[in-house]
């Protein structure tokens, strides 16, 4: 019989080994933490099954505003030269969509859509604009119906080569004027001035349907000015019209009609 305490003893040799290969371990797990954390960083990704937001802003690395999107209420001023205009309006006013803005920061085009039931029926619009450089709409596909009238379709204009900045400033300084016959009369001034120009806007081409339910192809002057129309009304029947510039028709084919 063998009495006392019993002692498993181990080579130095093997214990030696083990500590190496807990050392690895540890070495190991550190770096996977490491390069996974690294990894988590760089991508960044969180994934929504779905998310109600009222305005989505899109920027570059540095910061720079590049695209919005957003509900009507929030949808954003012109920016112009990195200045934002409380201008907006026509196409844009009370319209959701998705605005554009380039590599200067300056707005440069836009989809907005807009629909509402009205006391007499119904308003809706639909736009998607391409802007000139340093200027306002140069193209646009359009969509625009007031109680089953509708106009779409595609207009080309032509804008003037003054950035538009300058309109805009001046525009602004005249509207912060009292109310009254001296703000009327400098207002005008301006719109008549090469100055009004730059916030003008100067249809060449048309093509789409108009409220009565014709098909048109307008060709204007660059003044804006229309001097040739074709168009199949909404009977089907189709008229060439060449006009002077005063709108009126100076020749027709076919000539009967």
């Amino acid at each position: 019989m063998i009495t006392g305490s019993l002692v498993l003893m181990i080579d130095p040799t093997i214990q030696r080994d083990l500590r190496r290969v807990r050392a690895i371990l540890t070495i190991g797990g550190l770096i996977a933490g490491t390069l996974a954390l690294g990894a988590f960083g760089q991508l960044q990704r969180t994934r929504f099954v779905e998310i109600d937001v009222e305005r989505i802003n899109i920027v570059e690395k540095d910061g720079k505003l590049r695209l919005t999107i957003s509900n009507g209420a929030r949808l954003p001023d012109p920016i112009i030269g990195g200045k934002s205009y409380p201008l907006r309006g026509g196409t844009g006013a009370g319209s959701a969509g998705m605005i554009f803005f380039n590599d200067d920061g300056n707005e440069n085009g836009g989809l907005v859509f807009a629909g509402r039931q009205t006391a007499t029926g119904y308003r809706a619009s639909g736009h998607l604009t391409f802007d000139q450089f340093d200027q306002d709409e140069t193209m646009a596909f359009s969509y625009s119906d007031v109680d089953g009238k509708a106009r779409a379709g595609l207009t080309i204009a032509d804008r003037s080569t003054i950035p538009i900045k300058v309109f805009a400033d001046s525009a602004m300084a005249f509207q912060a004027l009292p109310d009254g016959p001296e703000k009327t009369r400098r207002l005008q001034q301006l719109r008549d001035s090469p100055i009004g120009d730059a916030g003008k806007s100067f249809p060449r081409v048309f093509v789409g349907k108009t409220p009565d339910r014709s098909s048109v192809v307008m060709l204007a002057d660059p003044s804006g000015r229309p001097r040739l129309r074709l168009t199949v009304d909404s009977l089907g029947a189709p008229v060439m019209d060449f006009l002077d510039e005063s709108g009126r028709t100076v020749r027709r084919y076919p000539a009967s009609r």
